[in-house]
């Protein structure tokens, strides 16, 4: 079957055809005129824009020239304080070379002082030795009268022959009363060597020396944290005593008693060391007359922490108690009981304030040696 195309039908579709491309067009065309195109435009400020940016400049320039002002106050400020700290150096300076100054004359001052107190205490000893010189001889005299020559002392009968003196001179023979004793040590040794006890106890030795028969054997010590002899020369724990004998040149009765009185007392007691060195004698000892004042505090040469109740050797400001003094005591017996059986122990005690044992433990001492202990008042016996 064909279909037949009329004319009247291709016409209609070509005018078709035209109107699209048409419609096309204009819509093309309508495009172009509503795109912009070409350079845009700026709208132009208005006055009041200008006058809010001037604003704004205006004060953006305004806090600038207010920081502006602050860093130069405080410029400034610090200025004035760098001038005031420079100022107070040159003033402290100033105040230091015063200072100085003042100290350089005070120790000139001082100087001067020193010289002029070194010399008081010159003629302060100067005349302390003519005091002693002028009571010296009278001192001996009356020694002579009173004591007579009986020998006896308050019932100790001294021997004749190979006889030994022990005198403590630790710093409690000063005085009963520690607090006396603390103050006499920190005192002129004008008074320490005149101190009441002090006194008494060196008179004992002196009468001791006085009974020993002329030309007679005889020894005497003194004793604190060291052993001395008559010279005043630490003897040694090494050292073998001798026997001097009474009359020798320099062991007269006035000289060796103006030695004794020239004893001092200081220092700790150390009675096992002196009790030691006497084993050494030959012949031992026949008697001991033993001048004291309470039981010894330092055990001869062996550390005090090693005695039994005794505080450790460091801490050396601890007060001993009256346990660790009596154990100090029992080492000094054993010395008397194994080296000196057969000598004769007396004890002129001059007890010490708070050493109540002391009396006991001499008395048996004494007791198993056939002695006796003596308690002599004050200032006696008499010179």
């Amino acid at each position: 079957m064909s279909i037949k195309i009329r004319k009247d039908d291709s016409f209609g579709f070509a005018l078709s055809f035209l109107d699209v491309l048409s419609c096309g067009l204009g819509a093309a065309i309508l495009l172009l005129l509503i795109v912009k195109h070409g350079t845009s435009l700026v709208p132009v400020d208005t006055q009041e824009d200008v006058a809010t940016q001037e604003q704004k400049l205006a004060d953006i320039l305004d806090g600038k020239l207010a920081q502006q002002g602050a860093l130069e106050a405080q410029l400034a400020a610090s200025s004035q304080d760098i001038q005031t700290a420079i100022a107070n150096k040159e003033a402290l300076a100033s105040s230091q070379d015063q200072q100085l100054q003042n100290l350089r004359a005070q120790l000139s001052l001082l100087s001067s002082a020193r010289n002029d107190l070194k010399n008081i205490q010159e003629e302060v000893t100067s005349l302390q030795l003519q005091r002693e010189a002028q009571f010296a001889t009278p001192t001996l005299e009356v020694e002579e009268e009173e004591l007579g020559q009986t020998g006896q002392l308050g019932g100790i009968q001294i021997k004749d022959d190979y006889v030994v003196i022990l005198l403590d001179r630790s710093a409690s023979m000063l005085d009963h009363s520690l607090v006396e004793i603390i103050r006499l040590r920190n005192s002129d040794a004008y008074y320490r060597n005149n101190a009441s006890k002090w006194m008494t106890a060196k008179r004992t030795a002196i009468w001791g020396f006085k009974h020993i028969g002329e030309g007679k054997n005889f020894v005497l010590l003194t004793f604190s944290d060291t052993v001395q002899d008559l010279d005043g020369t630490e003897v040694e724990l090494s050292t073998t005593l001798t026997w001097k004998q009474r009359g020798e040149p320099g062991l007269t009765l006035q000289k060796v008693a103006n030695t004794i009185q020239k004893v001092e007392a200081a220092g700790p007691t150390d009675l096992e060391s002196a009790v030691t060195l006497l084993k050494t004698l030959e012949p031992l000892p026949r008697q001991i007359l033993l001048i004291t004042d309470g039981l010894p505090t330092v055990p001869g040469q062996r550390r005090l922490s090693a005695v039994k109740g005794c505080p450790p050797s460091k801490n050396l400001t601890a007060k001993l108690s009256s346990n660790c003094r009596r154990n100090i005591f029992e080492r000094v017996e054993r010395v008397f009981r194994r080296d000196l059986t057969q000598t004769e122990i007396n004890v002129v005690l001059l007890p010490l304030e708070g050493d109540a044992a002391a009396v006991r433990k001499y008395w048996e001492l004494a007791s198993r040696h056939s002695g006796r202990v003596l308690a002599p008042a004050p200032n006696w016996p008499p010179i």
